[in-house]
């Protein structure tokens, strides 16, 4: 696939104004909201999908998938670009881009995921949510646990292993220049193109081709029924388990579903506490057995998944089938076991779960003897306290006073409707470029996807996906709208600062 680069032009003036002017936000300091959860992704662009319309930003520890409205957008992105974007996260732990500030390029980054495959030094690792090619030939391997000798360069990695991997980002490819083993995974994340479904000559099996056409085949076992909607030739997210050499089902989701939906459906964290997320509408609850069990569907497009719900586990008054529930739950070999169940609101109710989310500093972490986090958003309104439930303990012992951090919570009724942290990730420092070398910095093109309202004299005017506030830009007397552009059609405008002020550069259908 060709890469197109964009041609540096003068940097803003601050990247706050940048964004300011690139997409119209309230603020999200402390307010409760069932609203998009607006959020910033910035990092390292090291892996783009066409197909799928997905871009991997690298930024920290954090490895983000984010989705855009098409093949054309993603296209125009080249590894190695120093990209801001402004998203609503979704339900699979994927953003969807709003609008997006290319900022230089860099030529490093370093990479964190689980090794899927290794062959003739091709390494496929997930991220979660995508997985990454890296060709690793010359890199020297690093053992995790102390005592034990680094791999000569080229040795293969094996499946589960958890690496950070130093890369050098070029035009179409990474290379790895280091490897370091940093723990193992008992749970993978996939995503591909689906090859093959059961049949008779394969009854039990599922065959999808990852990256850079790393054919997998999955077990399924009896306990999971396929979605009907799911065909060969989908692209699909596949949560799996591995032990024994044998990749097997824990659910599988069709990516284009998934795509849409910002509340059903199950992500998995990237910290290496081995949670999986899964939100949906419950469809089997017994305590029959001991321990109970669960069952939720995790939005349309899903396999429903079954979660053991020891006794240790409180279960909230009212749950039955056809609540709407979060469960947060660990996998031990194909069993998966719920650790906290909170209930959901129903769309259309208006007295379920209610969340809260802010953006900003960290002032206060928890301690051994108080459980709780504070952010200091960066609008200076009041600081902001979530108490921190165990199942979320592993992700906060990490993050440090002063890190910047984006942290979604609820209103917890069984405890007295404290802020309860659901989520919290870091986010880079304005202005760290990160890596080494390339032009970061110099750019200040900027990105908006959204469909076409109107051109009246020399006004243009854009609604930005899934915004309330459209945007206008100035557009030269004279200007025609290139064919095939009329109202609502999906359009990516592309613009760049001068000053504080956004100056129209081009506009193109999104094919």
């Amino acid at each position: 696939m060709a890469t197109k680069y964009h041609k540096p032009v003068a940097r803003a003036a601050s990247l706050a104004a940048a964004l300011a002017l690139t997409i119209p936000l309230a603020p999200l300091a402390a307010s409760a909201s069932k609203a998009t959860n607006a959020t910033t992704v910035q990092g390292t662009v090291v892996a783009t999908n066409t197909a799928r319309h997905t871009l991997v930003i690298a930024a920290g520890n954090a490895m983000d998938t984010v989705r855009f409205a098409s093949a054309g957008a993603v296209a125009k992105v080249a590894l190695g670009t120093r990209l801001t974007v402004r998203a609503s996260r979704l339900a699979d732990g994927t953003f969807k881009a709003l609008a997006s500030h290319a900022r230089g390029r860099v030529d490093r980054a370093m990479i964190h995921g689980t090794v899927v495959s290794d062959v003739a030094s091709n390494l496929v690792l997930s991220t979660g949510a995508s997985t990454v090619a890296v060709d690793h030939a010359s890199a020297v391997v690093t053992a995790a646990k102390a005592g034990r000798h680094s791999h000569a360069s080229g040795s293969s990695l094996g499946v589960g292993t958890d690496v950070r991997v130093g890369v050098i980002i070029r035009p179409t490819s990474l290379d790895a220049t280091s490897v370091t083993e940093t723990g193992l995974s008992g749970f993978i994340g996939l995503e591909g193109t689906l090859l093959t479904l059961p049949s008779s000559a394969s009854p039990t099996t599922l065959t999808i081709a990852v990256e850079d056409g790393a054919n997998t085949a999955v077990t399924i076992p009896s306990s999971i029924t396929l979605p009907p909607t799911i065909n060969v030739g989908d692209q699909v997210e596949l949560l799996t388990s591995w032990a024994n050499n044998v990749f097997t089902l824990v659910t599988i989701t069709d990516d284009s579903i998934a795509a849409t939906q910002s509340t059903d459906g199950v992500s998995m964290d990237q910290n290496g506490a081995g949670y999986i997320q899964g939100e949906g509408l419950v469809t089997g609850y017994s305590t029959a057995t001991s321990p109970a069990s669960l069952t939720v569907q995790p939005g349309d497009g899903a396999a429903a998944m079954t979660f053991s719900v020891p006794s240790t586990v409180t279960v909230p008054v009212g749950l039955q089938v056809g609540s709407r529930v979060h469960v947060t739950g660990t996998l031990s070999g194909t069993t998966l076991t719920a650790v906290s169940i909170r209930l959901q609101q129903i769309e259309g109710e208006g007295n379920g779960s209610m969340t809260t989310q802010t953006e900003g500093l960290v002032t206060v972490i928890p301690t051994t003897t108080s459980a709780t986090l504070t952010v200091q958003p960066g609008d200076g309104a009041a600081p902001v306290t979530f108490v921190v439930p165990s199942s979320l303990t592993a992700d906060v012992s990490s993050i440090a006073v002063g890190a910047r951090v984006h942290a979604v919570g609820f209103f917890d009724a069984t405890n007295n409707n404290a802020l309860t942290l659901q989520s919290v990730r870091v986010q880079q420092p304005e202005g760290d470029q990160g890596g080494q070398g390339g032009q970061g910095g110099q750019s200040s093109v900027v990105h908006v996807d959204g469909t076409f309202v109107s051109l009246v004299g020399e006004v243009l005017t854009i609604q930005p996906n899934d915004q309330a506030a459209q945007m206008t830009f100035t557009v030269a007397s004279g200007f025609i709208l290139p064919a095939g552009i009329v109202d609502t059609t999906p359009v990516t405008v592309t613009a760049t600062m001068v000053g504080t002020v956004l100056t129209f550069v081009n506009i193109a259908p999104n094919d």
